[in-house]
């Protein structure tokens, strides 16, 4: 067994649920439409679509870091340290931990005036592949598992691909689609999302690769 495939399946108990402080994406309705490049800047890929029956887009972001896979996993976090590297996040912490590869997250979004913050309750679930020394968190939304607060709760659901490239380097995909519930204008969203993402990646890599 090499290095990277040793570090794979602990690494990913700690990136599992900050799959979920990315705000993800809904696979099966995004698949109906074809990815647009939107950004491509310093390495990193940002892409929207369309998705049926919302006015929201769809986003992937896709970027190499030059990184071990347990450093990597060890910046994201638990899901309790989103707001180290997540501009908009302000708050999150694992609230259940129903197995090795499987928890709820608790978060709240920090969105800019006047829009009022939302939260969400995410469910993460990992499946790891140790022939291609990838993981694949995939995520849906379970609103169930936290009591409605002072904020608009959102909906979200999505997944989140980390492929060791070799010891020193991963690959980093994400996915994702969010009902952010409300009347935001859709534009404005669609805009913040490219823009939200290029500067988060940006920031992960920078404390992945310092």
């Amino acid at each position: 067994m090499n290095t990277v495939q040793q570090v794979l399946p602990a690494a990913v108990n700690v990136m599992v649920t900050a799959a979920a402080l990315l705000i993800a994406t809904t696979t099966a309705l995004a698949e109906q439409t074809p990815w647009k490049i939107q950004e491509q800047d310093d390495g990193i890929s940002i892409y929207s679509r369309s998705v049926e029956g919302s006015s929201y887009n769809a986003i992937k972001a896709t970027m190499l870091i030059d990184s071990s896979m347990d450093r990597l996993s060890n910046l994201i976090g638990d899901g309790n340290a989103c707001p180290e590297w997540r501009a908009m996040c302000k708050f999150s912490e694992v609230i259940e931990d129903t197995s090795e590869h499987e928890r709820y997250v608790y978060t709240v979004l920090d969105l800019p005036w006047p829009a009022s913050d939302r939260d969400m309750v995410l469910h993460t679930k990992t499946q790891i592949d140790t022939d291609t020394n990838t993981a694949t968190v995939y995520l849906s939304s379970d609103s169930t598992r936290h009591p409605a607060a002072d904020f608009v709760r959102a909906e979200a659901s999505g997944r989140m691909i980390i492929q060791a490239v070799s010891d020193r380097q991963v690959e980093f995909t994400y996915i994702m689609h969010t009902e952010l519930g409300g009347s935001l204008p859709a534009s404005s969203v669609n805009t913040g999302l490219i823009d939200g993402a290029m500067v988060d990646l940006k920031r992960l890599r920078k404390l992945a690769e310092g």
